[in-house]
C-alpha cells in the first residue's frame, strides 16, 4: 500500500534486532510475526533521531488511525513486547499492526494480515515522544476523587 522504505532510528534499530535475536533463541510461539518484523527490518532505511521526520511512527509513538473497515479512529502506542497492553492501546512491536506500523509516516495506509482477516488502517497522526511530554495529561478524576475522600485508602496498624 505504501510506495516508500520505511524508516526506523538507529537506536530502535539496535533494539529491535537484539529483541528478534533473542526471540530466535527461546521457544516463541509465534515465528511467523517473528520473521515479518526481520523482513521489516531489513528493507528499512536507518537514520538517527536527530535526522528523522517528526511524523514517522518509532518506538513509542502515539499513533491516531482510521480504521477503513469500521469507520472508526484508534489510538496506539507503539511499545516493546513486555510493556504491551492491548487493553489500554499500548501495541506490541510484534503484533501483526505494530510491525505494519513501524516506520511508516502520517497520511500512509497500511494494510495487513491479522488472525480475523485484513485491517486496513489510514496513519492520521503520530505523535513521538518530544510531543507528548508537551502534551497536558490531565489526571484521572476517578482516582483523584477516591484518594480525597479516602474511600480507597486502608489504615493498617503493625502489631508489636
Amino acid at each position: 500500500m505504501k510506495g516508500h522504505s520505511i524508516i526506523v532510528t538507529d537506536a530502535d534499530m539496535d533494539r529491535l534486532r537484539r529483541l528478534t535475536r533473542a526471540l530466535k533463541l527461546t521457544l516463541f510461539r509465534d515465528q511467523l510475526q517473528l520473521e515479518s518484523l526481520e523482513r521489516t527490518l531489513e528493507s528499512a532505511e536507518i537514520m538517527s533521531s536527530e535526522r528523522i521526520p517528526r511524523d514517522v511512527i518509532r518506538m513509542n509513538s502515539r499513533i491516531r488511525v482510521l480504521d477503513f473497515d469500521t469507520r472508526k479512529i484508534e489510538l496506539y502506542t507503539l511499545v516493546f513486547p513486555e510493556n504491551a497492553n492491548i487493553s489500554t492501546g499500548w501495541m506490541s512491536v510484534l503484533a501483526p499492526v505494530g510491525i505494519a506500523l513501524l516506520g511508516n509516516r502520517q497520511g500512509d495506509v497500511i494494510e495487513t494480515k491479522v488472525p480475523g482477516g485484513t485491517r486496513r488502517l489510514r496513519v492520521e497522526r503520530v505523535l513521538n515522544r518530544s510531543e507528548l511530554a508537551r502534551e497536558r495529561v490531565r489526571p484521572d478524576r476517578t482516582t483523584r476523587r477516591e484518594l480525597h475522600s479516602g474511600g480507597t485508602l486502608q489504615r493498617t496498624t503493625l502489631a508489636a
